[in-house]
């Protein structure tokens, strides 16, 4: 599900944190390492969110942010600001070369990412089907 979070909503907050959970506290996020992707090169999305991308002129980019049940893919098309909740019980990631995550059967594709290590330990939160926090 995609969300407008270009101005700050208590209703969407609301929502998103009750599909993937409240953001890590900071002592979590220092023991993690951070929970933030870098920005990375979409190389594909599914026809239906093709809407939300910049126009093909223009490289489009996002970075993921890690939540206990869940990961936001958060991206901007023009001056609007889109957060893609996707919960790790309908998340499937497949990291051949290419980073391609899918959810309730959209997808979207990044081209050879720089960051392994989050990316490890987004496969690591999600093949535990994270529900509680590190401690």
């Amino acid at each position: 599900m995609i969300f407008d979070t270009s101005y700050s909503d208590k209703e969407i907050t609301r929502q998103i944190d009750k599909m993937v959970g409240k953001s890590f506290s900071w002592k979590q996020r220092w023991k993690m390492g951070g929970i933030g992707s870098r920005r990375m090169t979409i190389h594909g999305i599914s026809d239906e969110y093709k809407k939300y991308m910049n126009a093909d002129h223009y490289v489009s980019t996002a970075n993921i942010e890690l939540r206990p049940k869940g990961i936001i893919l958060h991206f901007r098309h023009k001056l609007q600001a889109y957060s893609w909740i996707m919960p790790y019980t309908s998340l499937s990631i497949q990291y051949k070369g290419s980073l391609r995550l899918e959810s309730a059967g959209k997808f979207i594709q990044f081209d050879e990412p720089r960051n392994q290590k989050f990316i490890r330990q987004m496969l690591e939160l999600a093949r535990s089907g994270q529900t509680t926090l590190p401690s």
